[in-house]
């Protein structure tokens, strides 16, 4: 801080050598440890800017980056060796479950680097993305705090489409209230209460994350099985926006990045396209006539011209009408006529495979298919 370093170049020249000759260890932990630095002090940078940092930045407990060329790790049996020094070095036996095994004994994974922390070993794999395959049709989602509502257009066969999250919502409210309570019961032991918190945010996290984990699996299987490229909404919040706090806090507990982010990665990994576009308007705007309503608008989108449909799904259409006419290719794929689709019945996302095919299967397990259904017919990867 007090140098203005910047760089990896820079804090090398400046802190190596000492580093070096202070402590006899592997020479590349040097290196890794200057980025976390680095990492640490812009982070630092971006709070004073912002007025939030009060004291200097410092690690809370030890740990140990290193890159793929500083271990060994057999693929097999999951023995980790770590040098230490010249002639030293520790071994680890890694216990690699089935889900583990997926990713090690496929030679398509290539390791990264590793972090160790205590209690847990981090190790990264990645793999050449393929190339995204041309579209032959597409699915906009609306990012809702239930559910992803959008249309699904494969050449001129449409149908709107809805994927639940799984009750995310509940889930937070839940445990917002359980937090809230707890609080208040060990308000005088605040290390207990500290503890107590922590274990109930975990909680949270991961009902959370494996919700949203299978809900955009589902997504991203159906996308693959169809060739379909998805849209999304390229979502920013900003300032209070004259809501409530109880609104603000909804909104901040809302894990939209974490639905894109899931998304985005599983497309990559199966070649699937991925698109965003501007959200703005997309609740307010008919998709029939392309008027703005500037009042508030309520669970139904009503217009003047007699188009009326749920309000996130016509913000579906709008997504997808933005998409087609900001993407040629896509276009010339599938044909968007809303009006067809104005009476059709929402289809659960995980029957699109019988929707095309001119039934839908329930969704209870049972397998038994209804009367047809009535459809508007107009029809941690990195890029290669």
């Amino acid at each position: 801080m007090a140098n203005g370093v910047r760089s990896r170049f820079r804090l090398s020249r400046l802190a190596y050598a000492e580093l070096s000759a202070g402590h006899r260890i592997y020479k590349q932990y040097i290196c890794s440890a200057f980025e976390v630095a680095l990492c640490i002090l812009k982070t630092y940078r971006r709070q004073l800017r912002r007025e939030q940092g009060k004291r200097s930045p410092y690690l809370s407990r030890p740990m140990l980056k290193a890159e793929n060329q500083s271990y060994q790790l057999d693929r097999q049996s999951g023995r980790l060796r770590i040098p230490i020094r010249a002639g030293e070095h520790v071994d680890i036996s890694l216990p690699v479950s089935r889900w583990h095994a997926g990713f090690l004994k496929d030679p398509s994974w290539y390791l990264g680097s590793i972090t160790i922390v205590p209690g847990k070993i981090l190790i990264a794999v990645r793999r050449n993305a393929p190339v995204p395959l041309p579209s032959r049709s597409v699915i906009s989602m609306d990012t809702n705090e239930d559910s992803l509502d959008g249309v699904f257009l494969d050449g001129d066969i449409g149908a709107l489409v809805r994927l639940p999250l799984g009750g995310v919502r509940q889930v937070q409210s839940t445990h917002f209230r359980r937090r809230r309570r707890l609080a208040r019961k060990k308000d005088g032991d605040s290390r207990i209460r500290r503890i107590l918190l922590a274990r109930d945010g975990r909680r949270e996290r991961n009902r959370v994350r494996q919700r949203l984990h299978v809900a955009t699996k589902k997504l991203v299987t159906t996308a693959k099985a169809n060739r379909a490229t998805i849209v999304l909404e390229n979502l920013t919040l900003r300032g209070a926006g004259g809501r409530s706090r109880r609104m603000n806090r909804r909104l901040c507990s809302w894990p939209r990045r974490e639905i894109h982010r899931q998304i985005e990665y599983k497309a990559l990994e199966n070649g699937i396209s991925v698109m965003k576009v501007d959200p703005r308007n997309t609740s307010k705007t008919c998709p029939a006539c392309g008027a703005i309503r500037r009042d508030r608008v309520g669970k139904v989108f009503t217009c003047t011209c007699g188009w009326r449909m749920d309000r996130q799904l016509n913000a579906g259409l709008n997504i997808l009408k933005t998409a087609l006419a900001s993407n040629g290719a896509l276009a010339r794929a599938v044909r968007f006529q809303p009006g067809a689709l104005r009476d059709d019945a929402v289809i659960p996302l995980w029957d699109l495979p019988g929707l095309l095919a001119g039934t839908r299967e329930e969704p209870s397990g049972v397998d038994p298919r209804g009367p047809p259904v009535r459809m508007g017919l107009s029809r941690r990867t990195h890029k290669a």
